[in-house]
């Protein structure tokens, strides 16, 4: 099964939300919709979108302090945001770009077509640098807690239980996190014969 990507989309005009929506549902994307700030805040606490298409000028809270809230929030602040807005004075798209937006489109000028493809820009960029990122250490045995680890997790001395080589610790980084935070396991670098 193929995974879609989740795309938050805020848009306040129910004209403007729906055409967004089909040609987004269109070309396969998975949609969540909020009209306005507080409705995406409230969406952002139960769901964590792959981008946000996020228009500015909306009641109750503006994109503005959306963007704010995403970009200040360490579970949030590594989901890019796509501004589009019918505001295309430099000031504005300067001022959304400095609160941490990964692009900017105006509405008036740019067709469905053009932000979907600025959309798979985005989120291409974004999972090419979050898959670069891959760290394999070696462990020894006498290091700190080294031997407590390997006796806790039965790990045997850091030794792959097959083919007895020993394992490395292959470190991802979890790129929700506001500071340097992994996820790890152990892997055989001769057999790939994991441990977790």
């Amino acid at each position: 099964m193929i995974t879609r990507t989740k795309v938050l989309l805020v848009e306040d005009s129910p004209a403007i939300q729906a055409i967004y929506k089909n040609a987004l549902t269109f070309e396969q994307f998975q949609v969540s919709t909020a009209s306005n700030g507080m409705e995406a805040v409230k969406v952002l606490s139960q769901e964590k979108p792959d981008i946000i298409l996020l228009d500015l000028m909306m009641p109750i809270m503006d994109g503005y302090k959306v963007l704010q809230v995403v970009k200040t929030d360490p579970k949030l602040s590594k989901i890019p945001v796509l501004v589009f807005s019918a505001k295309g004075q430099p000031e504005e798209v300067e001022k959304a770009l400095s609160l941490g937006a990964a692009g900017y489109v105006v509405k008036a000028t740019t067709k469905p077509k053009e932000v979907i493809e600025k959309i798979k820009t985005i989120i291409s960029q974004t999972h090419s640098a979050q898959e670069v990122a891959h760290y394999v250490l070696e462990v020894r045995v006498d290091a700190h807690d080294a031997g407590k680890l390997s006796d806790d997790f039965k790990l045997g001395n850091y030794r792959c239980p097959v083919c007895q080589t020993t394992m490395l610790l292959d470190l991802i980084p979890d790129f929700s996190q506001e500071t340097a935070w992994f996820s790890g396991k152990f892997v055989c670098p001769k057999c790939t014969h994991l441990k977790a």
